[in-house]
C-alpha cells in the first residue's frame, strides 16, 4: 500500500468524492509510492506575486517522478470548450497543469537546483465512468471511477508518456524530495503541535470494518451494532457511494439536523443519494404547510408520533420508495417512526441500520425492524484517544476496545466551581497556550444557551459563545446541546455546567453521548 501523508482522509473536511479516492490509491498503489492528500502550497507567480495553492493529490515515486491528481466528483461534462461539475463550470486539466508547475518551481525553490524527475498531471472523474474519448486537452490524462483499482497502471503510463528536458542531468536522493516537501518539525509540548502528530494515528476503517463492508455485500438488510467511535457513520456513508454508483437509489436518513448538514456536505456531488434528518425529510417529502407543523412544534408527539404517522400514509398513497434505505444513529427512532421507515425500502430494496443503544437519549422504546438475523457488532473504537476512551469506558454497556495503534492523547480535565470561570480560563488556555483554532472547539450544554449559567449574556472573558458552526466571527466559539451534537464530532470538546442536579446529565447515556463526541481533548466543568 502506498505511504499516504496524512495518514487519514478526515471525512468531517474533504468530499466523499476525495474519501473514495483516497482510499483507492491507498490501497492500489505499491508501497514504493508516497502520496500527499489536501498538499498546501505557497510560491510567487511571474510577476513575483506570492500566491496560495491546493493540490489534491500528489503521487511521487521515486523514480518514476511526480504526478499531480484533481479529483472533481458528481456528473462532469464538457460544452463548447468549456467544463462542468453538475451546472458549475470549472477547468480541471488547466488547473491540474498550473499545480504541477508549482510543485516543480516549489521543489526547485527548496532544493536550488533543478529537478531530474518527470512531473505530470492528471484528472480523476470518481463519478464518471469508461468514455471512447476526452476533449484533446484531456486525451489519456482521465482516471475514472471504473479504473481506480488500476491507479498504479494510470499513474505509471501517464508519467511514462512525460518528457524529462534532456538539459536535465544527476540525480536527486528521495530524502531530499520527502524532506522539501514535509520538512522535519521537532514538536513541543502544546495541545496543537501533539494533535498534528496524533492525527496521523488515527485511520477510519478497522479490520472489523473492512470485514462488515463485505457483510453489507451479502445480506441486504442487515442491522450494525457499534459503540462510539466506531466508524458507523463512515460506513454509511460507504455504502451509501457504494449503491449509488451501481445507479441505485439512496436514501440516507439520520435523526438531528446538525449532523445531517455533515453528511449531505460530504455526499454532495451523488444525485442519487437523498440525505436528511428524518423529520426535516417528512415535512420536506409531504410539503407539510407551516401552521400544520407549528401546532405541534412544542409537543413531542410531532416527532415520535405525528409525522411518522402522516408520512406512513402519504407512502401508501404515493407509492413512495428507494432502492436502498441506510439510517445512522437508529437508536433515536421511535417504533412509530420505524413503521413508516419500513415502508420505504423497494420489496427486495437494501435496508441498513446503524446505531449504539448506550447513545439512546430520545426514545424510551429501542424497538428496531426484526431482520431475522442478529446484528452485527463493532466493538473497536477508532475516533478517540486512549484517555478519553479509558474516561467513556465505564458509560458503555457494549465491550468496546481500542486499538494498540490509537493515540494516548491529552489528560480529560476535570474542574469543579464556578463553570464560567473556569470556560474563560480554559478557552485562553486553549488559544494562547496550546495554539488550538477556535474552530476546532465545541461548547456541549445539556440546554438551550440562555437556559445554562450564563443566561442572556453570553459573552466570557474575551470569548462570546454562538449557537452556530458556520461563520464564525472572531473570537467567537460554538455551542450546542448535546442532543444537537448527536453524531458529531471536535477536536475538543468542552462540557459545560455538568451537575448530578440535572436529569440530563445523570442519565449515563448522555453524559456518555457528550464525552465521546471529543477526539483529542475533553474537558468537564462541573459545577460545585
Amino acid at each position: 500500500m502506498a505511504i499516504m501523508i496524512p495518514a487519514e482522509c478526515d471525512p468531517t473536511r474533504r468530499p466523499m468524492s476525495e474519501q473514495i479516492v483516497f482510499e483507492a490509491i491507498r490501497k492500489n498503489l505499491s508501497d514504493d509510492w508516497s502520496v500527499f492528500h489536501s498538499f498546501d502550497y505557497v510560491t510567487r507567480d511571474q510577476r513575483l506575486i506570492r500566491w496560495d495553492g491546493e493540490i489534491d493529490f500528489l503521487l511521487y515515486h521515486p523514480v518514476k517522478g511526480f504526478l499531480v491528481l484533481e479529483v472533481k466528483g458528481g456528473a462532469i461534462s464538457y460544452r463548447n470548450g468549456h467544463w462542468y461539475q453538475e451546472d458549475r463550470e470549472i477547468d480541471p486539466v488547466n488547473q491540474a497543469k498550473r499545480n504541477k508547475y508549482a510543485v516543480r518551481q516549489l521543489l526547485e525553490e527548496r532544493l536550488n537546483r533543478p529537478i531530474p524527475l518527470r512531473f505530470a498531471h492528471a484528472v480523476c472523474f470518481p463519478s464518471c465512468g469508461f468514455q471512447e474519448c476526452w476533449p484533446a486537452e484531456a486525451e489519456g490524462i482521465v482516471l475514472t471511477g471504473d479504473a481506480l483499482p488500476y491507479v498504479e497502471q494510470f499513474a505509471s503510463r501517464v508519467l511514462e508518456e512525460t518528457q524529462i528536458p534532456n538539459r536535465l542531468g544527476g540525480a536527486v536522493s528521495p530524502a531530499d524530495i520527502m524532506q522539501a516537501l514535509s520538512p522535519v518539525f521537532e514538536y513541543g509540548t502544546r495541545l496543537s503541535e501533539r494533535i498534528a502528530g496524533e492525527e496521523k494515528q488515527f485511520f477510519l476503517l478497522t479490520e472489523q470494518q473492512c470485514a462488515l463492508l463485505g457483510a453489507l455485500t451479502q445480506f441486504k438488510k442487515l442491522q450494525i451494532l457499534g459503540c462510539a467511535g466506531s466508524g458507523k457513520t463512515v460506513m454509511a456513508q460507504k455504502k451509501a457511494v457504494a449503491l449509488a454508483a451501481q445507479g441505485k437509489s439512496v436514501l440516507l436518513l439520520c435523526f438531528n439536523q446538525l449532523l445531517a448538514g455533515h453528511l449531505q456536505r460530504s455526499m454532495k456531488g451523488f444525485p442519487n443519494v437523498t440525505v436528511a434528518a428524518f423529520f426535516e425529510y417528512c415535512i420536506e417529502i409531504m410539503k407539510l404547510p407551516a401552521e400544520q407543523v407549528e401546532k405541534y412544534r412544542n409537543d413531542p408527539r410531532l416527532y415520535s408520533d405525528v409525522l411518522p404517522k402522516l408520512l406512513k400514509q402519504y407512502i401508501f398513497h404515493k407509492c413512495l420508495c428507494y432502492d436502498a434505505v441506510i439510517v445512522d444513529e437508529g437508536q433515536d427512532f421511535s417504533p412509530e417512526a420505524w413503521e413508516a421507515i419500513s415502508l420505504l425500502p423497494e420489496v427486495d430494496g437494501y435496508f441498513y441500520i446503524f446505531y449504539d443503544p448506550d447513545q439512546n437519549i430520545y426514545t424510551k422504546e429501542l424497538k428496531l425492524p426484526d431482520f431475522g438475523i442478529p446484528p452485527v457488532v463493532l466493538t473497536q473504537n477508532c475516533r478517540n484517544t486512549r484517555k478519553i476512551f479509558e474516561h467513556l469506558r465505564p458509560y458503555q454497556n457494549l465491550s468496546a476496545t481500542i486499538s494498540d495503534r490509537a493515540p494516548t492523547g491529552a489528560d480529560v480535565r476535570v474542574l469543579y466551581g464556578d463553570c464560567r470561570a473556569h470556560l474563560a480560563a480554559e478557552l485562553e488556555r486553549l488559544v494562547m497556550g496550546e495554539r488550538i483554532p477556535l474552530r476546532d472547539i465545541v461548547i456541549l450544554g445539556a440546554h438551550t444557551l440562555e437556559h445554562t449559567s450564563m443566561g442572556t449574556d453570553s459573552t466570557v472573558g474575551r470569548f462570546h459563545i454562538v449557537n452556530r458552526e458556520a461563520a464564525l466571527g472572531k473570537l467567537e466559539v460554538s455551542y450546542y446541546t448535546y442532543m444537537k451534537f448527536k453524531g458529531c464530532e471536535q477536536k475538543v470538546v468542552i462540557l459545560y455546567d455538568v451537575t448530578d442536579a440535572d436529569p440530563r446529565w445523570r442519565d449515563p447515556r448522555g453524559l456518555y453521548t457528550a464525552m465521546s463526541r471529543a477526539i483529542h481533548q475533553l474537558i468537564i466543568l462541573k459545577k460545585s
